[in-house]
């Protein structure tokens, strides 16, 4: 574990043509369909999952539904790469509400930082031995 590991998620995300599953710290955090409201005029993403799925057929001309994965395989890879954005921005929405400080188990080695880590005294924690 690294002195800034506490800056980063681990994330297990599985892409499916029907839906998209993020799973972190063993739970699924998001659930959502896989389809994408994109503006054609300047290519924003508009919505994702459940609320891109609730415009599907229904919108403005300007407006286009996309499902990026078909047949199991990323087809629009424009749309795919705002999905996933999106998708990993509702993860830490949920974690938000969730959670709302910082959590961090820093264990190092005595060796490594010894009893003065900034990373343990900064966010207030104990350090753990290992």
């Amino acid at each position: 574990m690294g002195l800034f590991s506490f800056l980063t998620q681990e994330i297990a995300m599985d892409l499916g043509t029907a839906n998209t599953i993020i799973i972190h710290n063993d739970k699924i955090v998001v659930d959502e369909p896989s389809i994408v409201a994109i503006d054609t005029k300047t290519g924003k993403l508009i919505a994702i999952g459940h609320a891109a799925q609730q415009m599907h057929g229904k919108t403005h001309e300007n407006i286009k539904t996309i499902r990026p994965l078909k047949d199991g395989v990323i087809a629009d890879f424009n749309a795919a790469e705002q999905m996933i954005r999106g998708m990993i921005k509702l993860v830490n929405k949920k974690k938000s509400a969730v959670q709302s400080g910082v959590k961090n188990d820093c264990k190092y080695t005595v060796g490594e930082y010894g009893c003065r880590n900034p990373c343990c005294t900064r966010l207030g924690r104990a350090c753990q031995w290992t």
